[in-house]
């Protein structure tokens, strides 16, 4: 009966200090999304390093590429890793593959099926919903891990991202796609400043085969 009533009252005393928690918990992540939103309003551009860990779960193996990604506003980005070159000025999006020798051009409202770094580290003007994860400390930068739900028809449809809370700043994301393959990118040697406007430009270069996939572009 002792033993009962220890519980009991064990129950009852964290009950309250765990709903507070929560509480408490659900304001930051308020603040956290709210902080995320106005920081990438108002930023004038950011510039980083990546990497994106790939794990093909069909084939069980890990692929793992490096490159660099520079911001600059709403829909306006440079992603290049291998050669390769992904650039939005904001309306058409042009992805150049050497190795294919070929470039893709489509608008930027179609590529909102298309997962890019943009959409994982910067794309929090929208009403995502949003969750807790956990917390920890990294040094002495405090990171929360938040989960973004983006709703049953995106892939992907859920995003733990990695905030460090004194920037207010997205370092991390990780998710597992439509088929099942586990995806994480990490960002270094993030610097926020203003980008040279001829960044979010592109030239398409002479002999490569142009497949336009905006409407009206032929395809």
């Amino acid at each position: 009966m002792r033993g009962v009533l220890l519980l009991t009252l064990t129950a009852l005393l964290a009950g309250p200090q765990s709903i507070e928690a929560q509480q408490n918990r659900q304001r930051e992540l308020a603040v956290i999304m709210s902080g995320l939103r106005a920081n990438w309003q108002n930023m004038p551009g950011l510039s980083a390093r990546f990497t994106h860990k790939f794990e093909w779960v069909l084939a069980g193996e890990t692929q793992v590429t490096s490159g660099s990604i520079y911001l600059a506003g709403r829909n306006r980005f440079r992603i290049e890793f291998d050669g390769r070159k992904m650039v939005s000025d904001g309306t058409t999006i042009w992805d150049y593959d050497p190795k294919q020798n070929q470039v893709l051009l489509f608008n930027v409202d179609a590529s909102r099926n298309i997962t890019t770094q943009e959409q994982l580290f910067a794309a929090y003007t929208e009403n995502i919903n949003a969750e807790w994860v956990r917390e920890f400390i990294d040094g002495s930068t405090r990171i929360v891990i938040i989960r973004l739900m983006r709703g049953e028809d995106a892939d992907p449809g859920t995003v733990d991202v990695w905030v460090d809370t004194g920037r207010m700043l997205a370092v991390r994301a990780e998710y597992t796609d439509g088929a099942g393959n586990d995806h994480s990118y990490f960002l270094d040697d993030i610097e926020v400043g203003e980008q040279p406007a001829d960044r979010f430009e592109f030239t398409i270069p002479e002999g490569v085969v142009i497949v336009d996939l905006r409407p009206g572009g032929g395809v």
